[in-house]
């Protein structure tokens, strides 16, 4: 503010303090038409209806929570709610791709969309869905009931594969095949796919190798195989029981896997039928280019017989390598105890001659060149974090189908997103290695290993992971890691602890969210939020940094934050024809307002102010900001005030001059000479005149 003028100790306000804007009347009187999160408790469209007092535990799990509810165009159907958390994203394309989509095994997305729940005083995104019907497959399994192969064939496979080829046809996988999943009554079905991210909620047991060896939540999108796969397992848990090998260790059992081979392992002491060799030596491949998928699947159940051989144990090399005082002989089972001995592998990698084994006793000089090149990036000073980073790379190159690695991470890079909002969410402290695989481009990385990890899904992961980047190490406002979030987490309400209540997920829901709020806001609260900021210039696509060239010559405001944040809300809102925000635009112009107290000169500041009523009641953000962004004003403003600098500097040294005692005396005593001087000459003339008068008797 302008420092007010005093006068015998007595405060005199200066006359710009008083103008009165009325713009806290408008907000006062302001009453919105939107209503943030929706203004209908526990209803979705006027058609479903969750109640919050009934819940259903035994659907809930750790991404959503189950109620009972309600279809109102048909009462008599029996469906239920799942209110998903909204701190993780959904799988938004699989619920656009299925909901309404009737298929008699698989549970019916009805509906789903953001529902004001009334238990928890804020807004989620509730998934409605019909009910599954009959007993769950993980009760047969818990009462060790064994199935005769025919009736899995039957009652599991053929419905089950039904179920996916119609998934197929919508481009979407499953990603929750387990017993718990799997319900049997007059037409057995799969249950609900949509609340959770896929390869969390079953055991395991149920992941292929390359998945299983990441973390629950880095195990990515599921594919047609690892369904396969899933079902596979579901077999031989239905005839066989899986109690003695879910007894085993995690890392035991990958260890014996990658040593063994899945089929042997699963195959030990025991002998398949004739009919399921072919199914399970299919299916239980550790090689997901060579194992089954639904076209094999579904020529199997329709009779055909591939006479499969029983895969080898994977042994690659003529001569082990030694690593932790074991001997190797499998690149993937060395990739694996890199991962596991972290920091043995740190300080022994380069000494181990990696690539001279692949050359000599593999006989692959193309990953001999590969890992060679990844430790020679590193160098011989290495880092900590460079060493970490080629420590991910060559566990990359001899597993190249298994997850991304760190010390404290493992996923694939689909799971980039996911993972970085549950970090996030829990103030994790696996961020700064998570930010290193995008950083370093780990993602693409990882996919030009091999063929088999380049799919169209997988390819649109990348590219936002490679877009995501210089978004990262941007720190302008819509920037940074909050951009990334949002970037990698299409589906994602927006986490700002202002808007997060109300679950919004679009631009056009956030400024009207915003504009609804303002009269509880208000005067004193910044318009500044780096959350809201990323949130929208993610969903607008803005790629460069807002700048405010017009104020340049106005240091105060040219990097102002708010400004730079009512500049992007108003980009925003050009994006929606005819959308008028007048309680946001009175909260900015009350911001603003602030703002021109920073300019010098007294007549502009008042101008300005006297308009910014006008100006917010256009409900346009654009019209506020010309009330600041003004090329005429910012430069009469600084030529004014530059002139005014120069005058007062000059006054000031006339001042300090007048004020400096031996320049006073100084001048004092060459004024006294002078005015001696001119007494002196004046009695000289006088004497004279007088002394010739005399002399010649005039």
């Amino acid at each position: 503010m302008a420092q007010a003028a005093t006068f015998s100790d007595v405060e005199i306000p200066l006359i710009e303090e008083q103008v009165e804007t009325g713009l806290q009347a408008v907000l006062d009187s302001y009453r919105p038409s939107y209503v943030p999160g929706g203004d209908r408790k526990d209803d979705l469209n006027g058609r479903f209806t969750l109640y919050p007092a009934r819940s259903l535990p035994e659907f809930d799990h750790g991404y959503a929570k189950a109620f009972e509810a309600r279809d109102d165009f048909n009462p008599n159907r029996s469906i239920y709610a799942m209110v998903c958390d909204n701190s993780m994203p959904v799988r938004q394309q699989a619920m656009a791709d299925l909901t309404t989509y009737v298929h008699p095994h698989l549970c019916t997305l009805l509906g789903s969309g953001t529902v004001n729940c009334s238990h928890l005083g804020e807004s989620r995104t509730v998934l409605f869905l019909e009910r599954p019907r009959g007993t769950r497959l993980s009760d047969t399994v818990k009462n060790q009931v064994r199935l005769h192969e025919h009736k899995v064939i039957d009652y599991v496979l053929q419905p089950a594969l039904k179920a996916l080829l119609a998934m197929r046809e919508k481009k979407v996988s499953h990603g929750h095949i387990h017993p718990g999943n799997f319900f049997i009554s007059d037409t057995p079905h799969l249950g609900e796919c949509f609340s959770a991210p896929c390869g969390t909620l079953g055991h395991y047991l149920y992941e292929p190798l390359e998945r299983l060896m990441a973390d629950p939540l880095g195990r990515g999108e599921a594919n047609e195989k690892s369904d396969v796969y899933a079902l596979g397992i579901l077999a031989f848990d239905l005839m066989y029981g899986l109690e003695k090998i879910k007894a085993i260790p995690k890392e035991t059992f990958i260890e014996r896997i990658i040593n063994m081979g899945t089929y042997h392992l699963f195959a030990t002491n025991r002998e398949f039928s004739d009919t399921f060799t072919d199914f399970f030596r299919g299916i239980f491949n550790e090689n997901p280019a060579e194992r089954w998928g639904l076209e094999q699947l579904s020529q199997w159940i329709g009779g055909k017989r591939f006479n499969m051989i029983a895969p080898s144990a994977p042994k690659e090399a003529s001569r082990p390598i030694e690593f932790v005082g074991q001997e190797f002989f499998s690149r993937r089972m060395l990739a694996y105890a890199l991962r596991t001995h972290w920091r043995e592998s740190l300080k022994d990698i380069k000494a181990m001659r990696v690539d001279r084994w692949c050359e000599m006793s593999l006989h692959r000089p193309e990953l001999s060149e590969k890992l060679d090149r990844s430790m020679r990036i590193a160098g011989n000073a290495s880092t900590d974090a460079q060493m970490n980073d080629m420590l991910t790379r060559v566990i990359s190159i001899l597993d190249p189908t298994g997850p991304l690695h760190s010390h404290a991470l493992s996923l694939r890079p689909d799971a980039i997103g996911p993972v970085l909002a549950d970090i996030m969410k829990h103030n994790g402290q696996e961020l700064p290695q998570l930010l290193s695989f995008i950083e370093n481009d780990f993602g693409n990385f990882w996919s030009e290993q091999a063929d088999i990890n380049k799919s169209s899904e997988m390819s649109l992961a990348i590219w936002r992971l490679q877009r995501a980047r210089p978004y990262l190490k941007s720190k302008g406002i819509g920037f940074g890691l909050e951009r990334v979030l949002y970037e990698l987490n299409p589906s994602l309400c927006c986490q700002s602890p202002l808007l997060k209540p109300y679950h919004v997920t679009s631009s056009l829901d956030a400024l009207k969210a915003l504009d609804a709020l303002a009269p509880s806001l208000g005067y004193e609260n910044s318009l500044v939020d780096r959350d809201i900021a990323a949130f929208i210039a993610a969903k607008i696509d803005m790629g460069k940094e807002i700048r405010i060239h017009d104020l340049a010559s106005v240091p105060a405001l040219a990097d102002n934050q708010e400004l730079l944040m009512l500049k992007l809300m108003a980009k925003a809102q050009q994006k929606h024809a005819r959308l008028q925000l007048v309680g946001l635009c009175t909260w900015a112009a009350m911001r603003v307002e602030k703002m021109i107290d920073t300019i010098h000169n007294r007549i502009i500041r008042k101008r300005l102010k006297l308009q910014l009523k006008k100006l917010a009641q256009t409900g346009n953000l654009f019209d506020v900001l010309t009330a600041i962004i003004n090329v005429d004003v910012s430069f009469h403003d600084h030529d004014g005030f530059a002139k005014a600098i120069a005058l007062h500097q000059i006054n000031h040294d006339r001042m300090e001059r007048l004020n400096n005692k031996e320049i006073l005396d100084y001048k004092a005593k060459r004024a006294g000479g002078k005015m001696a001087m001119i007494i002196s000459y004046l009695a000289l003339v006088i004497t004279s005149y007088i002394t010739l008068t005399d002399m010649f008797g005039i």
